[in-house]
């Protein structure tokens, strides 16, 4: 499925005569699509601004497009399209209720997580922010560290071929100090629900 995606975008960037800076004309918009639909990794597009951009460009550039997806899937949800996402996918968000639940719960932490570890599509994500009690600074907060950390991580796993050993490890290094960080912060402002959680499970 993922070879078959990168065929469809080289050719449609070929077809419409972009390269460099321009193919922000197709992946912005591909990035804004994928944020609603969900019908492709966005993985693939992190790799292609990497490769055009180097690591770093490449990294801000996804982390903005995704930024932009995100905020504008999450109003359309919430505003306009909540009957039609939700007839179509009723059945299938039987499977993360209890996602919805630690959504609910942790807010922008759960957000966090389940941005940068690909549970589920994310379109999905938004949807579920969209409908939960979430308020919407939370949401951009949520937003803007997860994709941080997806786009972090997988930029730099992206880029192996790109750079030196050396830059790539010192990428991933930088990387796991910022995810120690925000795991001790949500610990901190967490710890009372996590004891309620485990005492939840033991009874």
């Amino acid at each position: 499925m993922t070879e078959t995606i990168n065929a469809w975008i080289d050719w449609l960037l070929q077809s419409l005569g972009l390269s460099g800076p321009y193919i922000l004309l197709v992946t912005v918009p591909l990035t804004v699509l994928q944020s609603l639909f969900g019908f492709f990794p966005l993985a693939v597009l992190i790799v292609l601004h990497v490769s055009v951009f180097n690591v770093i460009g490449g990294m801000l550039v996804s982390w903005l497009a995704c930024n932009i997806g995100a905020m504008l899937s999450y109003f359309l949800f919430r505003r306009f399209l909540f009957d039609w996402f939700d007839r179509k996918w009723r059945s299938k968000l039987k499977r993360y209720d209890k996602w919805q639940r630690y959504l609910d719960r942790y807010g922008v932490w759960t957000l966090v997580l389940l941005r940068t570890i690909p549970i589920m599509p994310s379109n999905v994500i938004n949807f579920m922010s969209a409908v939960s009690p979430m308020k919407v600074p939370a949401f951009i907060w949520g937003t803007v560290l997860g994709n941080l950390s997806y786009i972090w991580l997988f930029g730099t796993l992206g880029s192996t071929l790109i750079v030196s050993r050396e830059e790539w490890n010192g990428f991933l290094l930088w990387y796991g100090v910022f995810v120690v960080i925000l795991i001790g912060i949500f610990i901190r402002r967490h710890w009372g629900h996590l004891q309620e959680d485990k005492r939840s499970r033991m009874e």
